[in-house]
C-alpha cells in the first residue's frame, strides 16, 4: 500500500501565493467596511450631540458659550492686543503662578448632564478655571460621544498638557473631535482697532480693560451664546458643529473636548477670504492654516510630521504672541469631513465643497440660506 500523498513544495509556494493573493484583494475591502463602520458611529455621535443642545437650548432658550472667561479683560502683548478667549496663560507659564487663569467651563461641559453624563458634571466646579486642580479628574476623562472612532489620535496615550510648551507635563485633557462653530468671519474687530466689516464682534473696543464678550457669525461666542431663532438662514442650512482632529502631539491643543479654546473644541476663522485668513474649508492644507498655541515648538519637533498628515498650523516669529484664535474642520476620512446642522442632521462634506458656500454656511445672519445647496 503506498500512503497517501502530501503538497510538494512547488504546489506549496503556489498556495501561498494564492493566498496571499486573495488576501491583498480583501484586505482593503475589509478596512473600507470598517471605515464605514466608524463613519457611521463619528455621524451618530454628532446627532447625539445635536440632541443634547436641542435639550439645552429647551431648558435655557438658548445653546451654551462657547466658552466662559473669567477674571478680568483682554490681553496687550507687545504690538498686538486680542481680546478675550485666545491667549492661554497655562500654556505660556503665566497661571497660575503670576496670575490666574482666566478659562472656565466650555460648551461640552455644560452639556453633560444632556450627554447622560450627569454624575461628571457633579464632579466639575464651575466656580474655579479649568486647569484648577479640582477639575483635573473630570478633564481628564475621555468621552466616547467625543470622539470619532476613525481618529487614530484621540486615545489615553495622547492627552493633551497644557503647561507643556512652558515646560510643565502637568494640566492634562481628554482628546474629542467636535468643535461649535464660532463662526468663519475674518480675524478682526468690527469697529475695533484694526476695523473691518466682516469680523468679529466685542462688547467694547477697550479691549485691555473692559473687553468681556466677543462672538461672530456661530450661535456662540465667549460668554454669549444665541437660540436657534437667531439662525437667519435656515437651521438646514447652518452649521453649528463642525468635525475635528485630535492633535498628533501633547503639544498640540486641537481637538481636547473640555478646553474652551478655538482648535480646542471650537472652530473659527475658516471662511473665504483667502489670503487674509488661510484656513479656507475643511482639511485645508495652507501652510499658515490653524493658529494655535504652541506650534512654534510643536513644528520644531514634528514639522515634516505635520505637513505628512495635513495637520498645518502657523507659527508667529515672536512666540509670545502665539494665541488659539483660528481653525477648521478637520478629520481623518478620506476627502471630507462631518458637520452637525442646527435641524440636527448630520452630513458628510466633501473637501471641495464650494469656498462660498462653506463660508456662508457658518453664520447664521447669512444673506443667502435659501440658495445654499450641497
Amino acid at each position: 500500500m503506498r500512503s497517501p500523498r502530501g503538497f510538494t513544495f512547488v504546489e506549496l509556494l503556489v498556495s501561498m501565493a494564492i493566498v496571499a493573493l486573495l488576501m491583498t484583494l480583501i484586505f482593503p475591502a475589509v478596512q473600507a467596511a470598517r471605515e464605514s463602520s466608524r463613519r457611521v458611529q463619528c455621524l451618530n455621535h454628532l446627532r447625539q450631540i445635536g440632541v443634547a443642545l436641542h435639550s439645552y437650548h429647551d431648558e435655557h432658550r438658548r445653546v451654551p458659550p462657547a466658552m466662559i472667561w473669567g477674571g478680568r479683560p483682554g490681553e496687550q502683548l507687545g504690538p498686538g492686543t486680542f481680546p478675550i478667549g485666545v491667549f492661554d496663560r497655562v500654556a505660556k507659564g503665566l497661571a497660575p503662578a503670576s496670575e490666574p487663569d482666566r478659562v472656565y467651563a466650555n460648551w461640552v461641559l455644560m452639556l453633560l448632564p444632556h450627554l447622560d453624563q450627569y454624575p461628571l458634571y457633579q464632579k466639575y466646579d464651575f466656580q474655579v478655571p479649568v486647569s484648577d486642580p479640582k477639575n483635573a479628574e473630570v478633564r481628564q476623562t475621555p468621552l466616547a460621544v467625543m470622539n470619532c472612532p476613525s481618529d487614530s489620535f484621540n486615545g489615553t496615550d495622547n492627552f493633551y498638557s497644557r503647561a507643556l510648551p512652558a515646560g510643565s507635563n502637568d494640566n492634562q485633557y481628554a482628546r474629542g473631535n467636535y468643535g461649535l462653530n464660532l463662526g468663519s468671519n475674518r480675524g478682526c474687530i468690527i469697529g475695533g482697532i484694526v476695523s473691518c466689516n466682516d469680523g468679529f464682534h466685542v462688547d467694547s473696543n477697550d479691549l485691555v480693560n473692559q473687553n468681556m464678550v466677543l462672538w461672530g457669525g456661530g450661535l456662540a461666542g465667549i460668554n454669549i451664546s444665541f437660540p436657534f431663532s437667531d439662525v437667519y438662514i435656515g437651521t438646514s442650512h447652518f452649521v453649528v458643529v463642525d468635525e475635528l482632529r485630535a492633535g498628533v502631539h501633547p503639544l498640540d491643543p486641537r481637538g481636547t473636548w473640555a478646553l474652551g479654546f478655538i482648535g480646542a473644541s471650537a472652530t473659527a476663522r475658516h471662511g473665504l477670504f483667502g489670503g487674509v485668513d488661510d484656513a479656507n474649508g475643511p482639511n485645508n492644507s495652507d501652510s499658515s492654516s490653524d493658529d494655535i498655541t504652541g506650534c512654534g515648538q510643536l513644528q520644531s519637533q514634528m514639522g515634516s510630521f505635520l505637513a505628512k498628515t495635513n495637520m498645518p498650523c502657523y507659527a508667529p516669529a515672536d512666540p509670545s504672541i502665539e494665541a488659539n484664535d483660528q481653525a477648521t474642520a478637520r478629520s481623518m476620512h478620506s476627502n471630507g469631513v462631518h458637520v452637525l446642522f442646527a435641524d440636527n442632521s448630520a452630513r458628510f462634506l466633501s473637501d471641495n465643497v464650494n469656498a462660498e458656500i462653506w463660508h456662508h454656511a457658518h453664520l447664521r445672519d447669512s444673506p443667502i440660506g435659501s440658495e445654499i445647496s450641497f
